[in-house]
């Protein structure tokens, strides 16, 4: 379940403090005067890359070329099951226990490790994203701001009071506080923010389906959450819950299974091997080493590949080398051929060791093998530096821009690499191509003036950074202007 009536309500009364306790301190923007016809697709856009922006600004993005890697290449793939591809997604994992995923206009969707280490199957993750991608591609939240044209203001902040008073474990005061307001217009608010929901269900599980995924995975993972629901929400009204899984949702997406073919899917091993990465990212590293040990005693784990690779990865960043190794063969073993994931923990644990040359000759082997691995790719290149290799690591890191132009981090690598061979105008030249793709054209403007005032003679580069210069500028000026949106 999404966060998006939380999103709604933000966009409507412009009020931060209706967020929940444990919600983000990062404020998501304002989505726009109410008194327009929903949003526009270039405001849509705008929406998301400011949540990505400020999501990243607030240190929650999980920093992990395999994670993000791999909760965009199953999101994409739900994506190609829809019949909207007007809309380009991006996905990105966060780091919080809790288990949650919302959605925003502009195609971003944003996944909690709780959710990916509570998801019992592949299929039940997916049923997730599936839910918010539906979200995004019904325009919901842009619809949702347009109807509220015809509520009242004083009905929107009762039930803003409302939702405070419930958070706060204070049920009397949440009955109370909708009383205060139009009853009548409340209800026409929830019911037409739970037919988003129920829209975003249907078409959900008709995306799962296509896909190739068990749809039966969602009414499963809905009855799950609502017993997380019910222990942490303190008994509140359902209708101000923050996730409002109800029996009716539950029982209308099993209605609709009847009348779907049974299918068993099975996991993906990039699943089992990315949920236990989570659960180390996300947890306390003392904690999550002894959750291991426990499990892999008393045999409790449904892979023991990707159980041992997880006590791998937990023991690594616990600094315990040897541990790790041992481990990490042992989950090879387990595993009975090479996998991506390994072989990047095994870079991973020979660069933490100080040998990065070591590591990088592993780590193109590898890539070699798993051409696709764009963590692979990474690694040896900040194996090559680590090793002071820096002219390969830079004709490598070209070599990947001319793949894959669009990739920010080639760009903030490229910028590692010219800081190291003390060519000042090329590190901030390259540091403004990493903010381009960011979407964060101020901080791109700035570094390339900073370009413009290091030394250097280069007259063919002066030339790339004054034109790229310009082309900034003129599109910041023009985004400024009332109906005009940034271009790409």
């Amino acid at each position: 379940m999404s966060l998006l009536r939380r999103c709604c309500l933000i966009a409507v009364l412009c009020w931060q403090a209706i967020l929940p306790v444990h919600a983000y301190d990062s404020p998501l923007p304002d989505l726009g005067d109410t008194s327009r016809e929903g949003l526009s697709p270039s405001e849509e856009r705008q929406i998301g890359a400011s949540v990505m922006n400020q999501l990243r600004r607030s240190g929650l993005l999980l920093d992990d070329p395999e994670l993000t890697a791999y909760v965009n290449q199953l999101g994409n793939r739900l994506v190609d099951a829809t019949d909207d591809a007007r809309t380009s997604f991006t996905f990105l994992p966060i780091r919080d226990p809790t288990v949650n995923a919302f959605a925003v206009p502009g195609g971003v969707v944003a996944v909690h490790s709780g959710l990916i280490v509570m998801a019992q199957h592949e299929s039940e993750l997916a049923s997730v994203l599936a839910h918010e991608i539906a979200h995004v591609t019904q325009h919901h939240i842009a619809r949702l701001i347009e109807s509220q044209r015809i509520t009242p203001w004083m009905t929107l902040a009762a039930l803003g009071l409302a939702i405070l008073a419930a958070h706060a474990g204070q049920g009397d005061a949440a009955a109370a506080a909708p009383a205060a307001g139009p009853a009548l217009a409340i209800q026409r608010q929830l019911d037409f923010t739970y037919s988003f929901e129920q829209e975003a269900d249907r078409i959900g599980m008709q995306t799962l389906t296509r896909a190739g995924f068990d749809p039966g995975a969602m009414p499963t993972f809905f009855e799950r959450l609502q017993k997380y629901n019910s222990l942490i929400d303190n008994n509140a009204p359902e209708f101000l819950r923050t996730h409002p899984v109800t029996y009716k949702r539950i029982a209308d997406a099993q209605a609709r299974l009847k009348e779907m073919p049974y299918r068993q899917v099975a996991d993906s091993q990039e699943f089992l091997f990315m949920r236990e990465k989570a659960r180390v990212l996300q947890g306390d590293p003392r904690t999550v080493l002894d959750f291991y040990a426990k499990t892999l005693a008393e045999g409790r784990f449904s892979n023991r590949a990707a159980h041992l690779y997880g006590y791998a990865f937990a023991q690594l960043r616990g600094r315990d080398f040897a541990g790790a190794q041992k481990s990490l063969d042992a989950a090879r073993a387990a595993y009975g051929r090479p996998h991506a994931a390994l072989e990047y923990l095994q870079g991973q644990l020979l660069i933490a060791q100080g040998k990065p040359a070591d590591a990088a000759t592993q780590l193109k082997q590898a890539a070699l093998r798993f051409p696709g691995s764009r963590a692979l790719l990474y690694g040896e290149i900040d194996a090559r530096v680590a090793a002071r290799q820096l002219e390969p690591a830079l004709k490598l890191t070209h070599d990947a821009q001319e793949l894959y132009p669009s990739d920010a981090e080639l760009y903030q690598r490229e910028a590692r690499i010219y800081e190291g061979l003390g060519n000042g105008q090329r590190q901030h030249f390259a540091q403004a191509e990493y903010y381009v793709r960011l979407l964060e054209y101020t901080a791109a403007i700035e570094q390339l003036q900073l370009a413009q005032r290091q030394p250097g003679d280069d007259f063919y580069l002066l030339s790339r950074i004054e034109a790229r210069l310009r082309e900034l500028q003129q599109d910041d000026e023009a985004s400024r202007k009332p109906g005009k949106s940034r271009g790409g």
